[in-house]
């Protein structure tokens, strides 16, 4: 698998240029915010909603952030099957006091066909209404609104024809709404349909599993909208950069980590270092999200740098813990840098642990709202306080998985220095 990133991890610190102008600018959330995702089925999926938290999470570990998903199939503007506008908001909002909110709905607005325009005015007047129920619910929210990812037409045959340029302009009338009500807009349509095109050139046989339904985005496609939106909030793409030189074992600059006890020669080197985040949790054994890691910038977002100058030319294993072996690495690689965040690392397992309390919680969030909101069960607000302890118990097994340890790095030679 490593031997497949080489390329990846090089080409990562291309968007380096880019990376300060990103770091420059002030995350959007901020300490005790509680974010609120409303939308339809794609949001009630808990994909790129969890991708958020998961990237929150794992960038700033001490910020202490609270989500909520209030996401229901088959909703519209105007609400659905669980409630109108103003029921959905009154029950899956309010309650909550959400400082940031952030909005995904238009896919089921075309009615599945081609496009009409009798489509865009109530589209257009009903989001208006539903924006004004969520600003009583809510009056000191930060509103988002995001736009729907594109019905997929692109990667294999359609069952709507037509229905992905009906969706398309629903997603492109998004910005004038949040322009005439003075809100915030992330164009998350666009990037997902970058991603179909550029599988289908790259990938045919693939392309077709990132939206398998042509409707529900897959678990890799989630990233990239998850991506888009940390892009937006100007998320910082660093999760830590370390820049060594061997000939003389001196660290010549750090980004958010720290670094001790570094010694060695040209060819050995070692030291204990502790970041100050974690990789994103991506799933680097899953074809899927490799291809996306492949075709898009998420990883100008994961980047978890180590460089060192000065070695002997050969080659290199890097041992993280005494027990994980990464490489073998040319010392002109390591020299221009390798990023981790793309290798299996206990770096990585740790987000991975995060990143299964989190589906745990998710998965009792999802259970409560059925519970409460489908069912006339008996005692069910007794069930409903006990799950909604549970996920409070995963949420504290999530923040404990995020408590960062020490390291031991050691670069050996696996060659005959010249």
């Amino acid at each position: 698998m490593f031997s497949g990133f080489r390329l990846v991890a090089l080409l990562a610190l291309a968007p380096c240029a880019a990376v300060a102008t990103v770091r420059a600018q002030s995350f959007y959330l901020h300490d005790g915010d509680r974010v609120t995702f409303y939308g339809d089925s794609i949001t009630a999926q808990r994909l790129y909603t969890q991708d958020i938290e998961s990237f929150v999470d794992t960038r700033y570990p001490a910020l202490n952030v609270s989500f909520h998903n209030a996401g229901v199939p088959g909703d519209r503007v105007t609400g659905g099957y669980a409630g109108d506008a103003a029921t959905r908001v009154t029950r899956d909002v309010a309650p909550f006091s959400p400082t940031v909110l952030t909005v995904m709905l238009g896919m089921n607005e075309g009615g599945y066909t081609s496009f009409s325009p009798d489509v865009l005015p109530p589209f257009i007047s009903g989001y208006s209404q539903l924006i004004k129920l969520l600003r009583v619910a809510a009056p000191q929210a930060r509103i988002t609104l995001l736009e729907n990812s594109p019905y997929d037409e692109v990667t294999h045959g359609t069952e709507f024809a037509g229905y992905m340029d009906t969706t398309e302009r629903i997603a492109k009338s998004t910005g004038g709404i949040a322009a005439r009500e003075s809100l915030e807009v992330i164009d998350t349509a666009t990037p997902i349909k970058q991603l179909l095109v550029s599988a289908v050139a790259a990938e045919p046989k693939l392309a077709s599993l990132l939206i398998r339904d042509r409707i529900h985005p897959g678990d890799a496609a989630h990233w990239v909208t998850a991506a888009t939106v940390m892009k937006a909030w100007h998320v910082d793409p660093i999760v830590s950069a370390v820049d060594l030189n061997a000939l003389s074992a001196t660290i010549k600059s750090v980004q958010r980590a720290s670094v001790t006890g570094l010694s060695g020669k040209a060819s050995t080197l070692k030291w204990e270092q502790i970041d100050d985040a974690l990789p994103l949790p991506l799933d680097l054994n899953d074809t899927l999200m490799l291809m996306v890691l492949r075709l898009t910038d998420l990883a100008s977002l994961d980047q978890e740098l180590l460089r060192v100058n000065g070695l002997r030319p050969g080659k290199y294993n890097l041992t993280i813990d005494h027990t994980k072996t990464l490489g073998p690495f040319s010392s002109e690689l390591l020299a221009v840098g390798i990023n981790l965040a793309l290798m299996d690392t206990p770096m990585l397992n740790q987000a991975r642990a995060l990143s299964g309390a989190l589906d745990n919680r998710s998965k009792l969030e999802q259970a409560e709202f059925f519970l409460r909101v489908e069912t006339s069960a008996k005692d069910k607000e007794c069930a409903s306080k006990a799950l909604a302890e549970g996920e409070q118990d995963y949420t504290r097994q999530a923040r404990e998985n995020l408590r960062i340890k020490p390291h031991q790095f050691e670069l050996t030679p696996i060659e005959p220095q010249q």
